[in-house]
């Protein structure tokens, strides 16, 4: 830290010292004003570097990606003739074909329900949020003491058996607060309610089907409150689907949705003798779209590319210095700036080669393949004019009309793996030289976002570099401005002493 000096600014000779020493810090700060432009203007690089790099980050994940993978293109679609009795979902490793369903019985689940209504009087019944014993006398069948208890068995699934007792105190429990405590023992797999219109009470499980073990049994521990009061059958049992598929008759399914051949299929109701037919078949449209999506978001992408490589450069508009900044307004500022940002990879060689290098791994033959479909070229897609600078086309009628005709060869054109360039499928080519352009950026400007504090790229060390040099200057004209100011303070101080002297010599003349 340099020392403190006192200043005598004009006191003695009338200059105005503190312009004088400013005017001649000016003179001295220009190569560190030219530093922290060259400073800035790196930022400035580094902003837009991190910017183009966050656009091909975002392209890989939701573009490069999804091309290399046989998924995207492994689409089915499945078509019912009756989509109110059957329908399906079909997964990308079904097989095309067309199957025939009979619905003869559907799955449900297994339903223990009151008998009889439980009021006594139709026109007087009970209030289900009321205590039991405040109810007692509407019951059709009431119980004896106040502390009853009964016990629900279940085999979810068919499994192991689940049982819970439950204890009920009839001078505090509504016939809700029964039902909400059955429904609270989860493990137990159903769910009950009383029904108001019907005054019955239905326990259900959550699980369609007919295992071979009861799925729901209740017995009365104490008194005759389940079976009795509430009108509960001991025992109750689900039931299966029964269906026959392309001719094979007898098929039994717990659930109403079941898989085959990596087909989901649905029923929803039976079909009265009358067949569905499910046919399962390529989704052209999709693979279409989903070739089509990606052409368009490489055009999007290689025009960003170009737009940075093409943008004019201003190179006479520098960064403002702190002194400039302050003699123009906010509007003037921004228009400056706006001018003196553009064109910073104006001819940009890391983003020349990555346009090149994007539009080589698309265009070139894919070698290896056994069909005609080798290049973009075979299913429909075209490069511009030259003017276009890398700008694609599709014609959507030939693409269609390969997709339609070999899905799989379209597949392989995309996603085909190789260790070779030639031999790699377009999508695959695509991602590696993405991720090549990702790590090419990041060392040349870093991250866009990180959690590392230490920038280490190419651009983040030059910054640091310059910071050095700024701070190393910044030392040199602090002393600079403080020898200005002692030799001023010791010219006022001599014009001073020389005053003073004179004062007296004037003084001693006149007095003598």
């Amino acid at each position: 830290m340099l020392s403190i000096i006192n200043r005598m600014a004009g006191l003695a000779s009338g200059l105005d010292t503190d312009k004088m020493v400013k005017d001649l810090m000016k003179v001295a700060r220009m190569p560190l004003d030219q530093m922290l432009q060259k400073k800035q203007i790196l930022q400035w690089r580094q902003e837009d570097y991190r910017a183009i790099n966050t656009s091909l980050i975002s392209f890989r994940t939701s573009q490069a990606l999804e091309m290399k993978l046989q998924g995207t293109f492994q689409v089915k679609t499945a078509t019912s003739s009756d989509a109110t009795v059957v329908t399906a979902t079909p997964g990308g490793a079904a097989s095309t074909g067309t199957y025939s369903i009979e619905v003869t019985q559907l799955a449900e689940v297994a339903n223990n329900i009151s008998s009889t209504a439980l009021s006594l009087d139709p026109a007087d019944k009970i209030d289900p949020s009321a205590t039991l014993e405040s109810q007692k006398s509407k019951f059709a069948s009431a119980w004896g003491g106040t502390t009853l208890q009964f016990s629900i068995t279940t085999h979810p699934n068919g499994g192991a058996a689940v049982t819970k007792t439950f204890t009920v105190d009839t001078t505090t429990d509504s016939l809700n607060d029964v039902l909400a405590n059955i429904n609270a023992e989860t493990s137990l797999g159903v769910t009950a309610f009383h029904e108001s219109s019907t005054d019955k009470v239905v326990i259900s499980t959550t699980k369609t089907g007919d295992y071979s073990t009861n799925e729901i049994e209740i017995a009365d521990v104490t008194d005759t409150f389940a079976l009795g009061t509430l009108q509960l059958s001991a025992t109750a049992q689900g039931q299966n689907a029964i269906l026959s598929i392309n001719g094979m008759s007898g098929i039994t399914k717990y659930e109403n949705s079941f898989t085959l051949n990596n087909i989901t299929f649905n029923l929803h109701k039976t079909t009265g003798g009358t067949p569905v037919t499910v046919t399962v078949a390529n989704d052209v449209d999709t693979v279409v779209a989903r070739i089509k999506s990606f052409v368009e978001e490489l055009n999007s992408l290689i025009g960003t590319l170009n737009a940075e490589i093409n943008e004019t450069r201003y190179a006479s508009y520098l960064p403002l210095t702190e002194d400039q900044r302050k003699e123009l307004t906010d509007y003037e500022i921004e228009q400056w700036e706006e001018k003196a940002k553009s064109g910073l990879l104006f001819n940009d060689s890391i983003l020349r080669s990555a346009v090149y290098e994007l539009r080589r791994a698309f265009t070139t033959r894919v070698s290896g393949l056994s069909t005609g479909y080798d290049s973009i070229f075979s299913i429909g897609i075209s490069t511009g004019y030259y003017y276009e600078e890398g700008k694609f086309y599709i014609n959507e009628a030939k693409l269609r009309e390969a997709v339609a005709a070999d899905p799989e060869a379209v597949m392989a054109l995309f996603t085909a793996a190789s260790s070779t360039y030639e031999n790699q499928g377009l999508g695959a080519r695509i991602y590696d030289k993405v991720n090549q352009m990702i790590s090419r950026l990041q060392s040349e400007a870093g991250y866009a976002s990180s959690f590392s504090v230490y920038d280490s790229s190419y651009i983040g060390n030059s910054v640091r570099n310059i910071d050095s040099r700024i701070a190393a200057m910044e030392y040199r004209l602090e002393k600079l401005e403080q020898r200005y100011w002692r030799q001023f303070t010791a010219m006022e101080q001599a014009i001073a002493q020389f005053n003073t002297q004179s004062a007296w010599l004037i003084r001693q003349t006149n007095g003598g």
